[in-house]
């Protein structure tokens, strides 16, 4: 998980997917590299053994990802800094897959620019997913997300089919540990997250 822009919902992505592949029964290792260690506060928090956690820098994600294939981790989800180009740079090369969540909202649109910069530099496979959108009506998506993935072409980055609303349970679930579907089973959010996970992982071949 990578963005540049702070307040992008990065750490509440990076957690509730963690989750989701675990309850697909994949074993899974968080990494949280970002020095604000919000992952690991929402891990402490957690009463679930599963995703484990553990902390790191830019420079010892290489041996660290060499140590969980060793340890027969199926998926190793990196929470990255906001604003530290450097480590950013190092986890974008190493990884299979880069997720660039934005918030709809032309502010976060401008400053993906700077990721996608990074991403360049890394060749590595990637796509943007729009996340804290207005809930989609029974006519589809709403207009400000159809007109975010209009501005994102320029950017020449895929743009996630699935996205993920602005809903309160995303938020409240972390207070203890959890996420949506934990909170509220069926819910929309949790219905959400799921699709999320189930698009990023056919992108992996999984």
């Amino acid at each position: 998980m990578l963005a540049q822009k702070g307040g992008s919902g990065k750490t509440t992505l990076a957690v509730h997917l963690a989750v989701e592949a675990t309850v697909s029964g994949l074993r899974v290792l968080l990494v949280d590299i970002d020095p604000q260690a919000s992952s690991t506060m929402w891990w402490r928090r957690r009463a679930a053994p599963a995703p484990e956690l553990v902390q790191e820098r830019g420079a010892g994600i290489a041996k660290l990802l060499t140590q969980a294939r060793r340890s027969g981790y199926d998926l190793v989800v990196i929470d990255t800094a906001p604003h530290s180009s450097e480590e950013s740079a190092i986890c974008a090369r190493l990884c299979d897959m880069v997720c660039v969540p934005s918030r709809p909202a032309i502010l976060d649109l401008d400053a993906i620019g700077t990721s996608t910069e990074i991403l360049a530099q890394a060749g590595t496979n990637a796509t943007i997913v729009l996340n804290a959108c207005p809930p989609p009506s029974r006519r589809g998506e709403s207009r400000i997300v159809a007109e975010a993935r209009q501005a994102l072409e320029v950017y020449r980055v895929p743009v996630c089919e699935a996205t993920v609303s602005q809903r309160a349970t995303l938020a409240h679930a972390l207070i203890d540990g959890r996420v949506a579907r934990e909170l509220e089973p069926g819910g929309k959010a949790a219905a959400e997250v799921a699709r999320l996970w189930e698009t990023l992982s056919g992108a992996l071949g999984r």
